[in-house]
């Protein structure tokens, strides 16, 4: 009686401990976020409709493994956004981002300008 009970808590426990909180494919550390705006917004790269300064968008470089239409999750001290790919930035390596305002002020002040050491995902 006691084995199958200590057999069946440790069958859930390590259930527990080998499911995953969240899927993260393609997880990185290390992201530079900066924002872009306006006319900056413009004739996006991958075109379709002009985004505004309130989307969830953006940019990034040619180098990077992400291409136009992916969404990525940045999370920086706890706080989340999600965006879609629209733009390249061409003065961006691999791992920096241009955000649109909107996006970048779900996760910290735009007068902060610039973040780093921002984990990502797709």
């Amino acid at each position: 009686m006691q084995f199958s009970l200590l057999a069946s808590v440790l069958v859930l426990a390590s259930s527990v401990v080998a499911s995953p909180v969240e899927k993260r494919a393609f997880f990185n550390r290390g992201a530079k976020l900066t924002w872009y705006a306006g006319n900056a917004l413009s004739a996006p790269a991958c075109g379709g409709p002009t985004p505004s300064d309130n989307d969830m968008v953006a940019a990034v470089s040619r180098s990077s493994q992400f291409n136009c239409g992916d969404e990525l999750t940045f999370e920086y001290y706890g706080k989340h956004s999600k965006v879609k790919v629209v733009d390249i930035c061409e003065g961006c390596d691999a791992k920096w981002f241009d955000l649109s305002k909107a996006a970048f002020s779900a996760l910290e002040a735009l007068e902060v300008g610039e973040l780093i050491n921002v984990d990502f995902w797709k």
